[in-house]
């Protein structure tokens, strides 16, 4: 347009150095695309000023030596650019490109990329992107990658590095948090996090389909993670998961993830050992005071101004009390009327044998849903079983009064009060299914004395939560050896062993009279 423009000055009769004044252009670059014009000027006067077709190469194309060296390789431009199942960025192309031909030296990428535009080769289409721009305080998206490597100083060594990144859709502004884990729980208490450091929160989440937040993907109805549609719930916030194996979908996070990323290494290659506290305080500074302070490239303004100044008062009030992040699981109960949960065991109500419930355990506590109601509530197991015997049918509660473990219970009383005690403990739970433990304690009575066996199992009953046959006899066997070092210890001396002792002021005579 500009070279449009100098034609039609110039056929106008004006002067170089006025042309040049009139567009802002130095006066030698004028002259340079005006000496082209001379020998065409008639040609030009005659078309009105309008630059033919053909001349437009003579009157302002570049040499055409660069473009005739790509010319050869048209049809594998396209290809790799415009290739349905693995198409490349036009970068990638060009660097293709060099390597196969030997071009490195040869082409320059500006080039490459006038090349691509005169034949008009385009990516495709599916790889068009529609920017969509959100209302101030209306969403977040968030997001989990693997970050790199940390020393961790409670385990010793260098451990894999999450990093949990919530950039918000209006000013761009985000919070990034490095963690060992990607769990569950780390990803909740990542939310809350966040949640309190931008001081509100924005109306609606956008994830992708991870299994901490979403357990089935769907387009019109995916299913939750329980724990944190419950978080979600306390904030009043709404979750708002993205296709299936469309990153696009959340492109405001996508792109901040190789932001983070790099940020990483540059503080690990600064500071080999840094830890994971350091580096969550060192990126929260950069956020705010370098990357928060440049503007950005799309909106063109300073992410944490615009942050603090338009979006952050129109955020959602927090709630009083922070979410505790709760770990829900699914389980099946047993036939033996438990569940397991962290390798825990907490009995349910015997109509519920065999059906799968949902199991929710805080900090202290384990509630137990069926259908969405709440069947059964325990405390935190402090050994390996919970039991509440109004769990088991009657039959089962009776067992422990009849047959063989009323005849195991009979056979202990005779050993001692404690031993009954202990055979009892190991049947409460479940007499059918512990009898074999009872029976292999109880066999041991007929090979070791009773005040043995009672303190064994006074000890027992202190010292441990589950006693086996094998635990019971390695104490048996340890109290005996050391009953038999303190009877050693206590031995009488015969009278002739007698005769040879002396009083150690025997000693110290005979050595004064030497």
């Amino acid at each position: 347009m500009d070279f449009k423009e100098m034609i039609h000055r110039a056929i106008a009769g004006q002067k170089i150095i006025h042309i040049a004044q009139a567009m802002g252009h130095d006066p030698k670059t004028v002259r340079k695309y005006l000496t082209k014009v001379d020998a065409h000027r008639s040609r030009l006067i005659e078309s009105g000023g309008e630059i033919p077709a053909d001349l437009i190469p003579t009157l302002h194309g570049r040499p055409a030596e660069k473009q005739d060296l790509l010319e050869p390789h048209l049809d594998e431009i396209k290809m790799l650019i415009t290739n349905a199942a693995n198409p490349l960025k036009p970068k990638t192309a060009f660097e293709v490109i060099c390597i196969k031909h030997d071009l490195a030296d040869t082409v320059s990428y500006s080039s490459f990329k006038r090349f691509v535009r005169t034949h008009s080769i385009t990516i495709l289409p599916d790889k068009a992107t529609c920017r969509i721009e959100c209302e101030p305080a209306s969403q977040v998206q968030v997001d989990y990658m693997k970050a790199g490597l940390l020393f961790d100083p409670f385990a010793g060594r260098r451990r894999i590095v999450y990093a949990f990144i919530g950039s918000l859709s209006f000013s761009r502004y985000k919070y990034v948090e490095f963690t060992f884990s990607q769990n569950q729980q780390s990803f909740i208490n990542s939310h809350v996090k966040m949640f309190h450091a931008f001081g509100g929160v924005p109306k609606s989440i956008g994830i992708d389909n991870l299994k901490a937040g979403v357990i089935s993907p769907d387009l019109y109805e995916p299913r939750l993670n329980r724990a944190y549609r419950e978080m979600a719930e306390h904030y009043g916030c709404f979750i708002d998961p993205c296709r299936v194996a469309s990153p696009r979908d959340k492109g405001k996070v996508e792109r901040d993830v190789q932001t983070i990323r790099e940020q990483f290494r540059k503080l690990s290659a600064l500071h080999p050992r840094i830890i994971i506290d350091e580096a969550n305080t060192a990126i929260a500074n950069w956020l705010r005071n370098d990357y928060g302070a440049r503007k950005h490239g799309t909106t063109h303004q300073e992410p944490y101004k615009l942050f603090t100044e338009i979006e952050q008062p129109l955020l959602l009030p927090l709630p009083l009390e922070p979410y505790e992040a709760a770990l829900w699981k699914e389980a099946t109960v047993h036939p033996d009327h438990y569940i397991q949960v962290n390798k825990k065991a907490y009995s349910i109500p015997h109509p519920y044998v065999g059906k799968k419930v949902w199991v929710k355990v805080t900090h202290n506590l384990v509630q137990v849903y069926y259908n969405d109601q709440l069947i059964k509530q325990h405390p935190v197991a402090q050994g390996f079983r919970q039991t509440d015997f109004n769990d088991f049918p009657e039959n089962v509660q009776h067992a422990i009064n009849t047959g063989m473990p009323a005849y195991l219970c009979n056979e202990a009383a005779s050993v001692g009060k404690d031993f009954e005690t202990l055979v009892r403990k190991i049947l409460a739970p479940h007499a059918f299914l512990n009898l074999r433990r009872a029976q292999g304690i109880v066999s041991l009575a007929s090979k070791y004395p009773k005040d043995c066996m009672e303190q064994a199992a006074t000890l027992a009953l202190d010292l441990y939560c589950s006693v086996t046959p094998g635990l019971f006899k390695t104490l048996l066997e340890n109290l005996q050896n050391h009953d038999c070092i303190e009877q050693s210890a206590q031995l009488s001396l015969s009278m002739e062993t007698q005769s040879f002792v002396r009083d150690m002021t025997y000693f110290i005579q005979n050595n004064t009279e030497v």
